[in-house]
């Protein structure tokens, strides 16, 4: 029985590889010409910096896809054994679906384990590198300012709102910046305390450097200081989060950077969203394990190779469909984070047993 269950093992590892490589290539293909008609003609890149970009971007662009590689690849597996007749030979010899499908299961669940605790932290950082390479690569045709940035801090007792026109985020500068701070009243609400406004302000490790400040009170007097240093747990990484987004976290900060939001006042749905995601991935693999299994379940015994792998495949891109639609009503604060995330692979991996059960049970 070991023999077998390393077999089959070998066999879904064979197939998900396949469908790996595959969809590594299709995905690096499109991105890469995609990268050479917007980023390399804008700033003039030789292919190896497009490349580059692309061989960056190309893990976070995996990561959205593995489930259809795991359905592809367990489908390819499955109906590569079922060709050679070796399923029919496994359930003559008396074996339940039960039990040469165990071995799937857990190699898909050790890919989705592993790829959310290795491969999801190695996919943000690249994504990151990406950015911060393609800044510099767009140094000589544009400006490093982008326009209008609003960041937030505090705790319960004190909120700060920094708000710039313009800010630099290779230099990490805000120009003409204005920093707005707001006290808890006895009421339990926030009461304007004081702002500052600046000429510049230099994110520096745990303070802002601001330079020519206005400090203005509610009574109306003001102070002028040449420079002034205001601490701040704001770090340089959260400027670039303000341009591209938070959705590249590791799966090991985002708990951090929950907690941290929701002091400031932050709405963090869409982390959380992020972070049941990656928790939910083995059992999403395995849910798509499943659906490739029943797929080849029902060709080993009716046959119509072409019609039910185009069934399992409609069926993938259906899940993927309905998932995504539920994450919106997430993302909207409709529905938990929990609901959003876990009902649908749960919901498929049942119907899916369901099924596999009626044709091995009867």
């Amino acid at each position: 029985m070991k023999v077998l269950s390393r077999y089959v093992a070998r066999q879904t590892l064979k197939g998900i590889f396949v469908a790996f490589l595959i969809v590594v290539s299709i995905i690096m293909l499109v991105d890469f010409v995609e990268g050479t008609r917007n980023i390399g003609a804008d700033a003039d890149l030789n292919p190896f910096q497009v490349f580059t970009l692309t061989a960056l971007k190309t893990p976070t662009l995996i990561e959205q896809t593995i489930p259809f590689v795991i359905l592809f690849g367990v489908m390819g597996a499955l109906y590569g054994m079922n060709k050679r007749s070796e399923l029919i030979v496994m359930r003559a010899s008396g074996l339940s679906a039960w039990r040469f499908l165990r071995p799937t299961v857990f190699v898909v669940c050790l890919i989705g384990i592993l790829w959310t605790l290795i491969a999801n932290p190695f996919a943000a950082r690249a994504m990151a590198k990406h950015d911060e390479l393609r800044s510099a690569y767009q140094g000589d045709t544009r400006s490093f300012m982008d326009e209008n940035i609003w960041l937030r801090e505090g705790t319960k007792y004190e909120q700060t709102i920094i708000f710039a026109p313009k800010y630099d985020l290779l230099k990490r500068t805000l120009e003409n910046p204005e920093f707005t701070v707001s006290k808890a009243d006895s009421d339990g609400g926030q009461a304007f305390s004081h702002r500052f406004d600046a000429r510049k302000a230099v994110l520096a490790k745990g303070y802002w450097k601001l330079t020519d400040v206005i400090e203005s009170w509610p009574d109306g007097t003001q102070q002028i200081s040449a420079a002034i240093s205001v601490p701040t747990t704001i770090l340089p990484e959260q400027l670039q989060e303000n341009r591209s987004g938070m959705n590249n976290l590791p799966v090991w900060e985002i708990p951090e950077r929950i907690e941290s939001l929701t002091q400031a006042g932050f709405s963090t749905k869409g982390l959380q969203l992020q972070f049941h995601k990656l928790l939910s991935l083995p059992l999403i693999l395995i849910a798509m394990a499943v659906i490739a299994a029943a797929v080849s379940m029902r060709l080993t015994r009716e046959g119509g190779t072409l019609k039910f792998m185009l069934t399992g495949a409609i069926i993938g891109f259906g899940v993927f469909f309905i998932e995504n639609t539920i994450k919106a009503f997430g993302e909207a604060g409709s529905i938990s984070a929990i609901y959003a995330v876990w009902l649908i692979p749960l919901f498929v991996l049942s119907c899916g047993l369901v099924y596999l059960s009626r044709i091995e049970d009867g």
